[in-house]
């Protein structure tokens, strides 16, 4: 990615990686790689046929000597990704990510055994282990594997599969996620990060935000289709992995892996997409509120009044160290820790992966942390956010390695905790009644993408695997359909989300201005707003339906090309005295774009976190 346009203080804000390797081509990493692959070898040779026998102790002493390979293991593998996420250009980062991910599968397919083993320990055996207090220290995760049992494969089938993951979701994640880092937007005149332009659909200037938000869909439509197809393969691997694995339905390996039902995540799904009516009211108000006449999406962020308020980097740091440290000082001096040595990677920067996350390592290791800092006062509790989940990482560190990583139902509570903390802290302070209305309406915004957003995005992904299994590949143009089609009703009447699409009619002169409303969809939307308009037809001057291509020397029209495009009047060019019609509609790089991060961050399992990642 480009530099930022301005100075923030964050430019020399990078993380310290020295505490895991001293750089790519460090020899201590091949040698850890070797230590970890002789260490699972011999734990294979230990352990083989009889984990699901072992008497208590055993096992207390078995499960210690694996925490003590997965330590060892995991930090070869978290500093190759983090140093891949700062700059996914470098070849020599994405070298080591690849030979760390190799080295990785290699290791763990002499570990299949175990999983499968400790997945079919007796309810008997279980008992007797759990009465034992070594080895209950690890009931948890005896029975997380235990509930895995019915969808597992054989051994040589799930060692074949471990063999083949280097090049298999990971590696379209990867791709997908270099391409992502790749994205430039023109912005006045000059080549800008995504991150930077989608700081200004938050402008309180609505030119900007519109001029931002055709720029951006300008940008995204550049690679769509590759991610498109990226898209396709995982949806495809994730049947085929499903199907295997005998999973009802396509989240159903998700919830069993986030300690969850099929029942419960449904039930939260019907009790949010029922309250969508919330939404709706809020953007009627804040149509009011912006005094305009239609809201768009480029209006989804806008700031109510001029409330925009820059930070440097101090200036956040002091924000949201304070504010932990109302609450506790022993949570502040823990968050403290980030700032003061180094685990925290702030600028935007060429090639650096956008949003911003928190990598936790091991309990013994600290966790690290990466911003995309814009110098905004948003950035300020992205920044507390993301804090929030290296607080609880670093308070879990009490946990053994199994237990450490919370699962996605529990990941968000710190986090959305540490960012409410400093919203609390601004408003305390704020006494001007329009700058604390104009937070409240950012801070229900945010809200609306934790909670109404995210439901919004799960019901794309149902839609979206359902399709994939029942027709086949799907195309750019039905994936931003379906993508428009479910987020549109978070939004209700109040919203035209994603309007932006230029329908070009083909008419001619002496025709006069043609005015057609934003239209939603298109297709039979189309058509039924046109009345006459045949299926693929055209119109004439009078707004008639024309013969069908082919006869005569009408062509049809031309959809989603761009007025500086010389090809938007058809492949040979304009006819003279021939005008372009504009309707507004959606454009499906926008939704795609949209809907492709969502399924890079959440197909698979990753998660997609509505505030620092959110596009």
């Amino acid at each position: 990615m480009a530099q930022a346009t301005k100075t923030t203080g964050a430019e020399q804000v990078r993380w310290d990686l020295t505490d895991l390797f001293q750089s790519p081509t460090d020899p201590a990493i091949e040698e850890t790689l070797a230590e970890a692959q002789t260490r699972a070898v011999a734990f294979e040779a230990r352990y083989k046929g009889k984990v699901a026998s072992l008497a208590p102790k055993a096992v207390a002493a078995m499960m210690r000597e694996l925490e003590e390979d997965e330590e060892l293991a995991a930090r070869p593998d978290v500093y190759a990704y983090l140093l891949h996420s700062q700059n996914t250009e470098d070849p020599a980062a994405g070298r080591l990510l690849a030979r760390v991910r190799e080295a990785g599968a290699e290791r763990a397919s002499h570990g299949v055994f175990f999983t499968l083993e400790l997945a079919h320990i007796s309810d008997d055996q279980a008992a007797r282990l759990y009465a034992d207090p070594e080895s209950a220290r690890y009931r948890h995760t005896v029975e997380e594997a235990r509930k895995f049992r019915p969808h597992q494969l054989s051994e040589p089938e799930e060692r074949v599969l471990t063999d083949f993951s280097p090049v298999g979701n990971s590696a379209w994640n990867r791709l997908f996620e270099e391409l992502c880092a790749r994205i430039r937007v023109d912005l006045d005149g000059r080549r800008a990060p995504l991150d930077e332009a989608l700081v200004r659909l938050r402008e309180s200037d609505r030119t900007v935000r519109r001029q931002a938000s055709a720029a951006i869909t300008a940008a995204l439509d550049q690679d769509a289709r590759t991610r498109g197809y990226i898209y396709n393969v995982i949806l495809g691997e994730k049947a085929i992995d499903d199907r295997l694995r005998h999973f009802p339905t396509w989240i159903s390996s998700r919830n069993l892996a986030n300690e969850t039902s099929d029942e419960a995540v449904q039930a939260l799904i019907e009790a949010v997409t029922g309250r969508y009516d919330v939404c709706a009211r809020y953007y009627r108000v804040k149509k009011k509120l912006l005094g305009v006449g239609e809201l768009h999406e480029w209006d989804r962020y806008a700031p109510i009044g001029e409330v925009a308020r820059d930070l440097s980097w101090e200036e956040a740091k002091d924000l949201v160290l304070s504010s932990y440290r109302r609450f506790s000082t022993r949570a502040a001096d823990l968050v403290e820790d980030f700032f003061k040595h180094g685990w925290i990677d702030a600028p935007v920067a060429p090639g650096k992966a956008g949003g911003g996350y928190c990598m936790p390592v091991t309990p013994r290791h600290h966790p690290y942390i990466l911003l995309n800092f814009t110098g905004k006062l948003r950035d300020a509790l992205v920044m507390a956010h993301e804090l929030g989940h290296g607080l609880h990482d670093r308070l879990a560190s009490k946990q053994h390695i199994f237990d450490f990583h919370p699962p996605l139902t529990l990941a968000e509570t710190a986090s959305v905790f540490g960012e409410a903390l400093t919203f609390d802290r601004i408003m305390s302070e704020e006494k001007d009644p329009k700058v604390r209305l104009a937070m409240l309406c950012t801070q229900v915004e945010d809200a609306f993408s934790t909670v109404f957003r995210q439901v919004a995005f799960n019901r794309y992904e149902d839609a979206c695997h359902t399709m994939r299994r029942q027709e086949g590949e799907l195309s750019v143009e039905q994936l931003g359909e379906v993508f428009q089609a479910k987020l549109q009703p978070m939004f209700g009447d109040a919203l035209h989300a994603y309007a932006g699409l230029c329908v070009r009619v083909r008419v001619r002169q002496p025709a006069g201005s043609v005015r057609v409303p934003p239209l939603p969809a298109g297709g039979a939307e189309l058509r039924r707003r046109l009345p006459g308009v045949p299926r693929r037809g055209r119109l004439d001057a009078a707004g008639r339906a024309r013969p069908p291509a082919g006869h005569g020397h009408h062509r049809s029209r031309v959809l989603g090309r761009r007025p500086e495009d010389p090809r938007r009047h058809g492949d040979r060019g304009g006819a003279t005295g021939a005008r372009d019609v504009s309707i507004d509609r959606r454009k499906p790089s926008w939704m795609l774009a949209d809907a492709l991060l969502v399924a890079a961050g959440w197909s698979h399992g990753a998660f997609f976190d509505p505030i620092s990642t959110d596009r």
